[in-house]
């Protein structure tokens, strides 16, 4: 930064200091940050006292799967019975993404009927992001269902991923297909996990006309699917 240039930043920064509109936005955005604080400490802390009760005392529940991962069924069964208790948002993504720490599989019942109850986008998406990361039960059919359905909203690009590890392979690589030019780099990722002969051609047919990071994630998932397809040992090779 030139000289000049810094003097003027600096000047500006004085006259704001100064300028009493400024201060007063700053004050109120100050206070609203604190009442957001303290609101999520307050929905927050019923459930870190029965935390507790597993010797599980983390500072908060966003440093929980720091401190515990992998989390225990104890403890995921206590944040599975308050998901559907809190109201504010917030709290319940932390929730959902200590989830996504679980040390074993889980009722996905909980984190479903949530996604079907909310309208925001990012807890939506969060809940998609561990289904997509987690061992959930009986989830698969709804997976089925809603990642093609276009209100699933951006939660889509995740349930893709999930639908790959949750599903039985047959229903996935169908249900991906049909989404490969709507995700291409989400379904690619997927792909590259469970695609076989008959995807690897729909890739290669794609990659042609994507670029930027959708052509790199298509070429993995092509590299993917070629190596998976290679035989592993003398015998594959003898008719």
């Amino acid at each position: 930064m030139k000289k000049d240039e810094s003097i003027t930043a600096a000047e500006l920064m004085s006259r704001l200091q100064n300028d009493p509109e400024f201060l007063e936005r700053q004050a109120r955005r100050d206070r609203e940050q604190a009442r957001r604080e303290a609101s999520i400490k307050q929905a927050e802390a019923p459930i870190l006292e029965e935390l507790k009760s597993l010797d599980v005392t983390p500072p908060g529940l966003d440093s929980l799967s720091r401190h515990y991962s992998p989390i225990s069924s104890g403890v995921v069964e206590i944040l599975l019975r308050w998901l559907p208790l809190v109201s504010d948002e917030t709290v319940q993504v932390l929730l959902v993404r200590a989830l996504e720490c679980s040390k074993g599989t889980f009722d996905g019942k909980p984190l479903v009927e949530l996604f079907e109850s909310s309208r925001s986008e990012l807890l939506r998406w969060t809940i998609a992001n561990t289904l997509a990361e987690s061992r959930p039960l009986g989830v698969t059919d709804w997976l089925l269902s809603v990642v093609g359905d276009p209100s699933s909203g951006k939660a889509r690009e995740m349930l893709v991923l999930a639908v790959a590890r949750l599903a039985p392979k047959g229903p996935a690589k169908q249900a991906l297909i049909g989404l490969l030019d709507e995700f291409p780099g989400h379904v690619a990722m997927a792909l590259a996990k469970i695609g076989d002969e008959h995807e690897l051609e729909l890739l290669r047919a794609k990659e042609k006309s994507t670029k930027g990071w959708i052509k790199k994630e298509i070429n993995k998932a092509i590299r993917s699917i070629e190596k998976r397809s290679q035989p592993t040992n003398v015998s594959d090779y003898i008719s």
